[in-house]
Formats: C-alpha cells, sequence, structure tokens
C-alpha cells in the first residue's frame, strides 16, 4: 500500500502487521485507540481480496491478464475474482498468488485477508504448497508434483 501522508488520508501507511500489532499493544486509552483506527486501518470493505492483490499486482508491476493466464485459472473467472464480482476459494487464491510470483509471506497474508486459511506446514499438501512458492514453481509445475506426491492439486475440485 502506498503512503498517502500529506493527502489527508494517512491510513496506508508501510509499517508490518507486527509493528502494528506492537503498535496497538501500547495504546491504553479510548482517544489512543481512535488515533490507532484513524492512521493505521481500513473499513473492511477497502481490504477484500480483490482489491488487497490488486494493489500488489500494481506495486509488483504484473498485469490481472498475464497473472490470470500463468494461474490456469479460466480467464472469465479469474477477471471475476479480481473484480471482486465473485469470490474466490483457497485453491484459487493460491493459483492466482503463485502465478503472480509472490512470496510466501505475501500469500499468507493474501490467504489470511481473504479469510480461507493460512497454509500450515503440518499439512502434506500445505508444505508441498510451502515448497512450490518457495521454489518459485508456476501452477501447473506444482499441480504435477502434488499429483505425483498423491495429494490433491489445485481446482482439481471445482470451488466455483
Amino acid at each position: 500500500m502506498k503512503n498517502t501522508e500529506g493527502s489527508g488520508n494517512e491510513r496506508r501507511d508501510e509499517k508490518t502487521t507486527g509493528e502494528l500489532l506492537h503498535i496497538l499493544k501500547g495504546t491504553h486509552s479510548e482517544k489512543e485507540l481512535n488515533e490507532y483506527i484513524e492512521r493505521h486501518t481500513q473499513p473492511d470493505q477497502e481490504m477484500s481480496f480483490a482489491a488487497r492483490f490488486s494493489d500488489l499486482l500494481e506495486r509488483k508491476g504484473r498485469s490481472k491478464s498475464d497473472v490470470i493466464r500463468k494461474s490456469l485459472v479460466e480467464r472469465t473467472y479469474g477477471y471475476q475474482i479480481l473484480s471482486g464480482k465473485k469470490n474466490a476459494g483457497r485453491d484459487y487464491i493460491l493459483a492466482l498468488c503463485i502465478a503472480a510470483e509472490l512470496t510466501l509471506r505475501e500469500t499468507q497474508s493474501m490467504l489470511e485477508g481473504a479469510k480461507a486459511g493460512i497454509l500450515y506446514s503440518r499439512s502434506t499438501r500445505d508444505a508441498i504448497i510451502i515448497y512450490g512458492i518457495e521454489h518459485n514453481m508456476s501452477v501447473m509445475d506444482l499441480n504435477e508434483l502434488l499429483n505425483v506426491k498423491g495429494e490433491k492439486t489445485l481446482f482439481s475440485e471445482a470451488e466455483e
């Protein structure tokens, strides 16, 4: 997110979630809470997966069309997800994040923001997906690895 300081809307600064949690834990009055909310938060509707993902794509200089193509998500459905018209299931979010070449941390953030459940390293399938993200695998290559390991591939069962 961009820092919009000086535009009257100072909510979008570049602090990490950990830094924000530290600040929030240090608030001791309702006045400090109000200041925190004004400076560091956004209404939930501004934090949809589509809005957050599009913002991240823009900052990384990636096009939606290229990401949708690389994700192997059906084109029309991909655009509906990225426009916010459809809510994506976890596998679709993962495919889009992998296609956008997001880091594991960015992918976890997208999953968490979409309330889709972060990747869990004790889960065999999730461990393979984490490995794929960490090794910059394509969606196709990751699906092949999941298949070889006997795990469900990304969107092998329709989530629409």
